[in-house]
């Protein structure tokens, strides 16, 4: 490989650094978002628990609780990284700093580590304060969280930033991502009851496997997309 190749890969590198460490130091500094995230985790996994006090969980719900919990927690952390540009005024300068393939991978980035991290206190919280409950499988659990996390971060990623260059406030974000999750929300749903139940990764890969493909679908049609989206 060139010199001339090397100095624009570096030059992206560079910039894709520059975009999620400016979006971590906001969330540091302003600690707004990550703050609503853990008291929502936090809030929504002790109401379930007084809601369901000493009575047997099954393990279909359970997972379908654990499903309602992670899509809510996704909602509140994970739709603020456009919005907030467009807030702050800062839209025209990120854009004038970085391609739009570089903004989209670095906003990426940060929402599936959000996501992860979200997802698996939820995941930790909701196992503590109920004990009674037990888990089959761990490694495919964290399987089914980590893809599922990994899929709300794409889909909320592209759809906040419609929701944002619409001018539309964020709470709208529920109601264009829900027919988009769908997909992933439900093959999801069945993944985590295999889980529960004991089944191992292997026995899970066909519903991993869409979850995946799914998630992949949505990264190539925002690749796609997403510079008319933020030119626009």
């Amino acid at each position: 490989m060139s010199m001339q190749d090397v100095s624009p890969l570096r030059s992206s590198f560079t910039r894709l650094y520059a975009v999620i460490e400016k979006d971590i130091r906001s969330e540091v500094r302003t600690r707004f978002g990550i703050t609503a995230l853990l008291l929502f985790v936090v809030t929504s996994v002790v109401l379930v628990v007084f809601s369901v006090t000493d009575e047997p969980l099954p393990k279909p719900l359970m997972a379908a609780l654990l499903w309602v919990l992670m899509f809510f927690t996704a909602m509140t952390g994970l739709g603020r990284g456009f919005v907030r540009e467009e807030e702050r005024g800062t839209t025209l300068l990120l854009r004038l700093s970085a391609t739009s393939t570089t903004i989209l991978v670095g906003k990426l980035l940060v929402n599936v580590v959000l996501a992860l991290v979200a997802n698996l206190l939820t995941v930790v919280l909701f196992l503590f304060f109920l004990p009674r409950l037990s888990v089959g499988n761990m490694s495919s659990l964290l399987a089914v969280v980590s893809v599922g996390s990994a899929g709300f971060a794409a889909t909320l990623t592209v759809v906040s930033a419609i929701v944002a260059k619409a001018g539309s406030t964020q709470a709208l974000l529920p109601v264009l991502s829900f027919p988009v999750l769908l997909p992933l929300v439900m093959p999801g749903t069945n993944a985590m009851l295999m889980a529960l139940a004991g089944f191992s990764i292997a026995e899970c890969a066909g519903d991993l496997t869409i979850m995946a493909g799914y998630t992949a679908v949505v990264c190539i049609v925002a690749w796609m997309v997403f510079d008319l989206i933020w030119h626009d």
